[in-house]
C-alpha cells in the first residue's frame, strides 16, 4: 500500500500535504470557522477498509487516530501491535546483540525477538511499537535454561523514541538524558504523573522509575523559582521504589510478564504466568516495551514475546 502511494497521485497524491498547509493559511488569514472534509487517497481508503474488516473493537480503542495520520501508517502500527511478532527494533548504546540463527538455506541471519549481552557496554534493546491507548501484553523469557546468571536484568516501558538512538554510544536509559530522542513533543508530558521510563528489576523485585529524561542546565534551573528546581531535580532522578507484589527472582531462567493498561494507566506484573501485582499506576501518554541491564558485569539472554 505505501509503495503504491508513492508512485503516483492517483494513489498517494504526493502534494495532498502542500494543499493543505495552503489551506491552513487561508482558514487562519479569513478567521472563518468552517466544516473541514478529510480528503483521503485511494491507497488510504483501501487501508482503512482493510482495518474495519479485521480489528476488533479492544484493537480499534488501542489505535486512536492522531490528527489527520495517514490510514496507511494506522494500518502499520495495527500490523506490529497486533499481528506481527514482537521484537527488539533497536539496540542502542552497544550493550546488546541479536542472536544468530542459521536458516533453511544454511545462510545466517538475526533473530530480532532474541537479544544477549555484550558483557562490557551498557544498552538498551527497544520494542518499536509505540502503545498509545488500550492494554498491551508481553513476555520477556529470560535465559531460556541457560545456566548464565540473569542478575540485573531491567525490563519494562519506557517513552518511544527516533530510530536516531540506535547510534547512541552509551545508553543507560534510567540515568542518560534522552530528550532528544523523543518521539513526540516531549516538553508536554511533564508534569507530576509524567514517567518516561518504568522498569522491574529481576534481581531484587523492586521498580525503578525516571520522571523526566532532560538533564537540566545551570542556567535553566537559576531560572525557575525554588518550587520549580526542587521538582525538576526529583523528576530527572532514577528512583528505585517498593511495590505490593515485589519478588526477589534466584532462578537463573524464568519468564517475565506485563499487562501496560493505558486506559487506567497501570502497569501489572507476571512471574512464570503468576500474577504478582500493580507495579505502577496513574501512567499517562504513550510508551514501548524495553529491557536493559543493571551494569556491564550482567550476562544473559532475553526474549520478547505476547
Amino acid at each position: 500500500m505505501l509503495c503504491l502511494a508513492l508512485t503516483c497521485k492517483k494513489f498517494g497524491d504526493k502534494n495532498y500535504g502542500d494543499r493543505k498547509r495552503s489551506a491552513a493559511r487561508e482558514e487562519s488569514s479569513t478567521r472563518n470557522v468552517r466544516q473541514r472534509t478529510e480528503s483521503i487517497t485511494l491507497m488510504g481508503v483501501a487501508a482503512r477498509t482493510v482495518l474495519q474488516t479485521k480489528w476488533t473493537d479492544e484493537e480499534r480503542n488501542a489505535l486512536p487516530r492522531r490528527g489527520d495520520e495517514s490510514w496507511i501508517g494506522i494500518y502499520q502500527e495495527f500490523l506490529k501491535l497486533f499481528r506481527l511478532p514482537l521484537q527488539f527494533d533497536k539496540l542502542a548504546g552497544g550493550g546488546f546483540r541479536h542472536i544468530i540463527i542459521s536458516n533453511s538455506t544454511h545462510s545466517v541471519e538475526e533473530d530480532k525477538t532474541r537479544v544477549c549481552s555484550k558483557g562490557y557496554h551498557i544498552g538498551a534493546a527497544i520494542c518499536s511499537n509505540i502503545m498509545r491507548a488500550g492494554k498491551h501484553t508481553v513476555s520477556f523469557q529470560v535465559n531460556d535454561d541457560d545456566p548464565a546468571s540473569n542478575y540485573g536484568i531491567l525490563c519494562g516501558i519506557m517513552r518511544p523514541t527516533t530510530n536516531d538512538i540506535t547510534r547512541f554510544g552509551h545508553c543507560f536509559i534510567l540515568s542518560h538524558d534522552l530528550s532528544s530522542f523523543s518521539l513526540k513533543d516531549y516538553g508536554r508530558l511533564h508534569g507530576d504523573k509524567n514517567v518516561d521510563c518504568c522498569l522491574l528489576n529481576t534481581r531484587g523485585g523492586c521498580g525503578h522509575i525516571r520522571k523526566r529524561w532532560k538533564e537540566w542546565e545551570e542556567s535553566e534551573l537559576m531560572a525557575m523559582d525554588e518550587e520549580q528546581r526542587e521538582q525538576a531535580v526529583r523528576q530527572n532522578r532514577c528512583i528505585p521504589f517498593d511495590w505490593e507484589g515485589k519478588e526477589e527472582t534466584q532462578e537463573t531462567s524464568f519468564k517475565i510478564g506485563m499487562v501496560l493498561d493505558l486506559d487506567e494507566g497501570t502497569l501489572d506484573v507476571y512471574k512464570n504466568d503468576r500474577r504478582l501485582g500493580t507495579m505502577m499506576s496513574g501512567l499517562i501518554g504513550e510508551y514501548c516495551w524495553v529491557v536493559t541491564f543493571e551494569s556491564t558485569s550482567v550476562e544473559g539472554l532475553v526474549s520478547i514475546g505476547r
